[in-house]
């Protein structure tokens, strides 16, 4: 069976690939989302919405910039996607503790701090006596503090369930239950794809598949390395006071939500495609966590699930252009996929109307892992593709 012809197919409707449909329909592109499961119900559901471009990052690099980026640009892609879906997605800017209870956590938040003040972001180092004005409910034992006043959160759910009707009411077409086996291409561009729902053509394909985009075939001359990784989460009601503020501690992390839960997280687990949440897992989370708050011991526990982060080989996400016409990638994002998600579509709309690959685009292209390119340093990414006849 083949399908109607769209401008774009985007394989994988979770908050990445519903971001990116959203963004090329606002440029009355006509866009088709085919997820293998339920729309937005993978790693996009399952985790805790934190938006903390600072405390998450670990050195000034490609990532580090991509990351502040993002954060800059999401109050008004929040906005727009509100407006647009007539929905409100629970945004705070709470700030975000990052707690030292041990010697060696402390002198790895000094590391941190020196390395924000050395970008000019804004962190404020905090006493024991400080840290627990803010958020009594800490271990009384802790040592010391940052606090991250620009950092804060979302309800994921509400933002993928927003995103979703903002693709449905600007005549995007969403199918679930859509698994895409193959990529087809003609004498060397995209022609579409291959699902066990039939043939959907479209002369441009963006892979957003999370933690299964390596497993559409492509005919690319390299394998793409993304795997799973099980994140596991708790959520609990808190005694009162409720928590104000995002916690981080070595091990874990307490986010707050409005209606008065806590989310507790979260394992990094190796275990392949296994979404089971484990005895062992939660006993991590809950003594990390009670590590951190000891009044969480009189919480009612609510529930508990697992999602796949998309990790890549090198931690860094893959996005933009591929060496075949039409073909583009926006995957690996690992822990930072909805952090990531505005500005991904943004830099994938941009390059996929106007064949703009930003400066910013550069250190994440697929062709990194293609060797035929590796002896091409020289040149930026936008000639390697004109030398390639990607790009006109």
């Amino acid at each position: 069976m083949t399908h109607e012809t769209s401008d774009v197919l985007i394989v994988g409707g979770g908050i990445i690939g519903l971001s990116v449909a959203y963004e090329l329909g606002l440029q009355k592109l006509s866009v088709t989302v085919l997820e293998r499961s339920q729309m937005g119900q993978e790693a996009s559901s399952a985790g805790a919405g934190i938006l903390a471009p600072r405390s998450e990052m670990e050195e000034a690099g490609p990532l580090a910039q991509l990351l502040l980026a993002s954060h800059k640009v999401y109050p008004d892609f929040l906005r727009r996607v509100s407006a647009q879906s007539g929905a409100t997605v629970d945004f705070n800017v709470s700030g975000l503790l990052s707690v030292a209870l041990t010697p060696e956590q402390e002198a790895e938040l000094e590391r941190k701090k020196e390395q924000q003040a050395s970008l000019g972001l804004d962190v404020q180092p905090l006493s024991r006596e400080e840290a627990l004005q803010m958020e009594s409910c800490l271990n009384p034992q802790l040592l010391s503090a940052l606090y991250f006043p620009e950092e804060g959160y979302l309800d994921n759910r509400e933002l993928v369930e927003a995103v979703r009707l903002a693709c449905a009411r600007l005549g995007l077409q969403l199918v679930p239950g859509c698994e895409v086996l193959s990529v087809t291409a003609e004498q060397g561009k995209v022609s579409g794809v291959e699902t066990n729902l039939g043939f959907y053509a479209a002369g441009c394909v963006v892979i957003a598949a999370g933690s299964w985009s390596g497993q559409v075939s492509t005919g690319l001359p390299y394998a793409l390395p993304v795997r799973p990784a099980r994140g596991q989460m708790v959520a609990v009601t808190m005694p009162a006071p409720p928590l104000r503020h995002v916690v981080y501690g070595s091990q874990s992390y307490l986010v707050p939500r409005k209606d008065g839960r806590v989310l507790l997280g979260s394992t990094v687990e190796w275990v392949g495609y296994d979404k089971r949440v484990t005895l062992e897992g939660v006993q991590q989370i809950t003594t990390a966590a009670l590590a951190l708050s000891p009044t969480l011991s009189s919480s009612a526990f609510l529930d508990s699930w697992a999602g796949l982060r998309p990790y890549c080989e090198g931690g860094l996400p893959v996005l933009g252009p591929a060496e075949l016409g039409g073909l583009y990638y926006a995957t690996g994002h690992f822990r930072n996929g909805l952090l990531l998600a505005p500005i991904t579509a943004k830099l994938l709309c941009d390059v996929i109307v106007s064949g703009n690959i930003s400066r910013l685009l550069e250190p994440f292209l697929p062709s990194r892992f293609a060797p035929s390119l590796s002896s091409l340093p020289s040149r930026s990414a936008t000639e390697t593709f004109r030398a390639l006849g990607r790009l006109e």
